[in-house]
């Protein structure tokens, strides 16, 4: 199947930002870069540095299986043992198994105990609240977090008659998770290509079928917004970290999000959600932003200690915080939906 992936859209390695130079890195699940970019400025006005990269994958699993499973430096395998892998995302459970303890000094499943039945999803403020507890332990050690926003569901009010409806889409992942499976699955890759093809008439993948039908009723501006807000309310929490965590911090994504875009210019079938072994820009082009806090270990471990009063302001401030008034950006081929 990578045969075909190679013929449609040429030779693809990407980058593996696991091996990158950094002190704490930060994924956001599903977060494509175009959109980042609409939005962090509003977050991290005095970022160090921002860039788009190419990410190796366009989807969680095929992410994992490149970047943790495929080609490991010995380098990479060294650093990853001084690493903690605070986790909100069971699909990585779900590939990797009993091997996360043997790759990481530590790793923290946060979705075992505070996956939210009622919307489906790892809160933002969960991981949050575990990472500082985790830092404050071994603050010695680097760490990888990664929060499962932007990705459905949505979470904002406005949006809660796509994702309650769906909420059983999402739900199913914990259970799924309890069984190790390997990636390289071509027949079920081809029976999601098959399906999508004989239910929409497009590409899709990690998204119900709610979410495709809002587009296909014309919608497509509602669901941008919904993921523009999702990636609003991540950053509050991410922007509260990188002001506590010491050193280098990285931002950054596992895959994007496709909106409608074409799969390839002789190929006229939309892609949404994020479908694997698909190259195109939205799914394949993330964000890569560099935030630097130069304070002592000594005083990241006292701010850390003093969550407790972080984590209620923010809460304070999030039941109070207006969303962007604009969250219409242009997006690549958006336009031509």
């Amino acid at each position: 199947m990578d045969a075909i992936t190679r013929i449609l859209f040429g030779s693809h390695k990407g980058v593996n930002v696991l091996g990158h130079d950094w002190d704490h890195l930060i994924v956001l699940d599903a977060c494509r870069c175009d959109v980042f970019e609409y939005v962090y400025r509003r977050v991290f006005p005095k970022a160090a540095e921002f860039k788009c990269i190419m990410s190796s994958a366009s989807s969680t699993a095929e992410f994992i299986k490149r970047n943790l499973m495929d080609h490991m430096n010995n380098y990479l395998r060294e650093k990853l043992r001084n690493t903690i892998l605070v986790n909100s995302n069971p699909v990585i459970d779900h590939i990797l198994g009993t091997k996360l303890r043997e790759l990481f000094y530590d790793y923290v499943p946060v979705w075992r105990s505070y996956w939210d039945y009622s919307i489906g999803v790892v809160k933002p403020e969960d991981v949050y609240r575990v990472t500082l507890k985790v830092y404050v332990r071994h603050p010695d050690k680097k760490m990888i977090v990664w929060f499962l926003q932007p990705h459905y569901p949505y979470l904002s009010r406005r949006f809660v008659y796509v994702s309650i409806v769906n909420r059983a889409f999402m739900n199913r992942w914990p259970l799924i998770a309890q069984h190790h499976k390997a990636f390289d699955n071509n027949l079920l890759w081809l029976f999601k290509i098959i399906g999508g093809l004989l239910k929409k008439g497009c590409l899709y993948d990690g998204i119900p079928d709610k979410v495709v039908h809002e587009y296909a009723l014309q919608k497509p501006s509602e669901i941008v917004k919904a993921y523009v807000i999702n990636l609003f309310l991540v950053l509050q929490y991410v922007k509260k970290l990188s002001e506590i965590l010491p050193g280098k911090i990285v931002i950054t994504s596992d895959h994007g999000e496709a909106f409608g875009e074409k799969l390839h210019r002789w190929i006229p079938l939309r892609v949404y959600g994020h479908m694997s072994r698909i190259r195109t820009r939205s799914l394949t082009q993330v964000p890569y932003l560099i935030v630097e806090n130069n304070i002592t270990q000594h005083e990241a471990v006292r701010r850390a200690l003093k969550y407790p009063v972080h984590l209620f302001i923010t809460q304070i401030k999030d039941r109070k915080m207006q969303e962007p008034r604009n969250t219409s950006p242009h997006i690549g081929s958006y336009g031509d939906l």
